[in-house]
């Protein structure tokens, strides 16, 4: 599972304001997705291929066209089906996807 903040604010328009007020408190609340619920840094890869792909979107429960360029991180979640991996992806700050995509198909790229 993916850890994240509470901030508090209910209304989101008023906490969307309330970020792009507050620079710093965006990027921590952006930097919260990147953490496991034991508090460790999710691993950064890359889904191998140019242009876009379909995936299946853990949210919307369809495939998804989702460009391989953007940035994905690797969950830890099991699946029945070895052969797969879930990632997330930030895709709209406040809407982040998990999607589910074959192993073979994953490149880690490591922390910097």
């Amino acid at each position: 599972m993916v850890a994240a903040e509470n901030s508090g604010i209910k209304n989101k328009a008023k906490l969307r304001e309330y970020l792009y007020k507050n620079p710093d408190k965006l990027a921590q609340k952006l930097a919260q997705f990147l953490k496991s619920d034991d508090g460790e840094l999710l691993q950064p890869v890359r889904i191998k291929g140019k242009g876009i792909g379909y995936y299946y979107s853990h949210n919307d429960k369809r495939h998804i066209p989702v460009s391989r360029t953007a940035e994905f991180y690797a969950l830890p979640w099991l699946d029945d089906d070895k052969e797969r991996c879930y990632v997330y992806c930030h895709h709209n700050w406040q809407i982040g996807i998990i999607l589910k995509v074959f192993k073979e198909d994953i490149e880690y790229i490591g922390f910097n």
